[in-house]
């Protein structure tokens, strides 16, 4: 059954009314960071001011030599500790990868130029963004957790969110019922197709996944390579949240495109 019981971290179900457990916190507030000082001069060097790393080293350097009579020191040592603190940011986050892909097929005398490159795709992981889109609480109120039908008070269909649409009860419900626990003029679905096919699944949360892409500006910086960024959301969450810019929607990707001579 697609109704998204609630179950512990073990796919057991919860007696109703089960409050969520507490949200891991971080060792410190500033985790990775030292302190406040820290994570402020990396959020000005890196992403305020776009310091380069020569400039970064600098300015750490002038920072430590007015204070060698004090017995202090500036909050990083270099850029490379700058860039590794932020790297070592996980909290509320999926980290960017990188990986180098080539034309592997026969390459003529004549192929064209991108065949003979590399090429860089950053990328997230998948899984860790939609474990993230699943535990944001900041969705409260604006989420599905099955396919619907929709009916206003003269009993007519009415189409709104991504899960009172066809393609999600489609794929999802072979029947349909009323229940308690949704509103009285919305009709939602008992049997899933997935479950036919494997009864493990009962109760559990049927998530559509939406994917997209589009050129970014990336491409005016680089000349000879445009840059596609992938965006990943989920169609459990409702439109209104994926228009307000509430994290419904994320990056996961960037996707090299090369130009070349044919």
């Amino acid at each position: 059954m697609s109704v998204g019981w609630p179950c512990d971290a073990n796919g057991n179900p919860l007696p109703p009314g089960t409050p969520p457990p507490p949200r891991p916190l971080p060792d410190t507030p500033w985790d990775p960071y030292a302190n406040g000082v820290q994570f402020k001069t990396a959020d000005f060097l890196y992403r305020r001011a776009e310091m380069s790393a020569g400039n970064i080293d600098e300015l750490l350097d002038i920072w430590a030599e007015s204070m060698e009579n004090t017995g202090g020191g500036p909050p990083f040592e270099s850029h490379e500790d700058v860039y590794e603190t932020i790297d070592a940011t996980r909290h509320g986050d999926a980290p960017w990868r990188c990986l180098v892909v080539s034309y592997n097929g026969e390459a003529t005398h004549d192929c064209p130029t991108w065949q003979k490159d590399e090429w860089e795709v950053l990328y997230r992981d998948p899984d860790v963004v939609l474990s993230h889109l699943l535990d944001n609480p900041d969705f409260d109120g604006l989420f599905d957790y099955a396919a619907y039908v929709g009916l206003d008070k003269s009993g007519k269909r009415y189409w709104s969110d991504f899960m009172s649409g066809n393609f999600a009860y489609r794929r999802s419900v072979r029947s349909f019922l009323h229940s308690e626990i949704y509103p009285v003029n919305t009709l939602r679905y008992c049997q899933t197709q997935i479950y036919n096919a494997d009864p493990s699944t009962k109760g559990a949360l049927y998530c559509p996944i939406i994917l997209g892409s589009d050129k970014t500006i990336v491409s005016v910086a680089t000349s000879h390579v445009e840059y596609h960024p992938l965006y990943l959301s989920i169609g459990l969450v409702h439109n209104t949240a994926r228009r307000a810019h509430r994290n419904a929607v994320i990056p996961i990707g960037f996707l090299a495109i090369p130009k070349g001579t044919s």
